[in-house]
């Protein structure tokens, strides 16, 4: 029976961008595009002086305010799924090419990314039901049995229906992550065929997710002491900082505030890594499901074509 190294599923992401940073910097910055459209659209309007009045006499914007925000909020997150869908079919599909480049850093716009939207949106309905549907047997397992029991046994009751809930959940992710790349594979939404490549593979999954979630929790940490230093140190040139700061914040970031000229430089100078980044996150959440999908399917050589022109080169 075909199986993968758990290891050599988790390093695919930091040899995908080590092979492709470009490539990686270009996803990023396709990942980052709903965002910055949702604060592009609300500094503009917060720019304009009928609501800076308003603020001033009022105190608030006003609800008129708040229902365009809720409004952009969900155009951000319809504009979040085509790009998440465009971004995560791309990094499979220079998953699946291994050491080959594409012109146009296998971003595509096309049926691939609509299954791989209808497959994300199919798996957070089940999820959600799932989740619902466990949360009332616990609920009803309770409250039947909670008059019942010690304070130690009841204990001991939540914490292993705690457990069971995150191990059950972590198991149907492991399965339900070759979903999207088999349909990329396939070319078709192959449902029935991803959830079946999974068998006999499930713990060695559940495996896999555990070893990414503190991969990516390590590397949060990592990115997160970066930016706070970044940020002091950005903070300490813009509007000076020393200890008082920490007893009046609100006028520390007042004083950084008065001098907006260097918020364009730092933008730009903190574009690109903050882009590679945002892909690497994306190479983290797809690669490794699509080197298990590669390494498990009895099609290897079937991957998706793509602009290949050189197999030994990559961007």
């Amino acid at each position: 029976m075909k199986t993968f190294d758990i290891m050599e599923a988790v390093a695919e992401p930091f040899r995908q961008a080590g092979r492709r940073p470009l490539a990686t910097i270009v996803w990023g910055l396709v990942g980052l595009l709903p965002t910055a459209i949702l604060f592009a659209l609300v500094f503009s309007v917060m720019g304009q002086g009928g609501l800076m009045d308003a603020v001033e006499t009022q105190g608030d914007l006003g609800p008129e305010f708040g229902l365009l925000l809720n409004a952009w909020a969900n155009l951000a997150q319809v504009l979040d799924l085509i790009v998440g869908a465009v971004v995560i079919a791309a990094v499979t599909r220079a998953t699946f090419a291994v050491r080959r480049k594409d012109a146009a850093f296998f971003l595509r716009l096309g049926w691939d990314e609509f299954r791989v939207a209808v497959i994300y949106l199919l798996i957070i309905i089940l999820a959600v039901v799932a989740l619902a549907v466990i949360v009332l047997i616990a609920v009803a397992i309770g409250a039947s049995t909670w008059s019942l029991l010690s304070p130690l046994a009841r204990t001991l009751l939540f914490t292993g229906m705690v457990l069971g809930l995150v191990v059950l959940s972590l198991w149907f992710a492991g399965r339900a992550s070759l979903l999207i790349p088999t349909a990329i594979l396939h070319r078709r939404l192959a449902i029935d065929e991803g959830w079946k490549l999974g068998r006999g593979q499930s713990w060695k999954l559940f495996g896999l997710m555990v070893m990414l979630f503190i991969v990516v929790l390590a590397v949060a940490l990592v990115m997160m002491l970066v930016v706070v230093l970044v940020a002091l140190a950005v903070g300490a040139v813009v509007g000076g900082m020393d200890w008082t700061m920490l007893e009046d914040p609100e006028d520390w970031a007042m004083g950084v505030g008065s001098n907006p000229w260097i918020w364009g430089p730092v933008a730009a100078l903190i574009l690109i890594p903050v882009a590679w980044v945002q892909g690497f996150f994306h190479l983290l959440g797809s690669a490794p499901f699509a080197h298990v999908v590669r390494e498990l399917s009895a099609d290897r050589d079937s991957a998706p074509d793509s602009a290949a022109d050189n197999p030994d080169e990559s961007v």
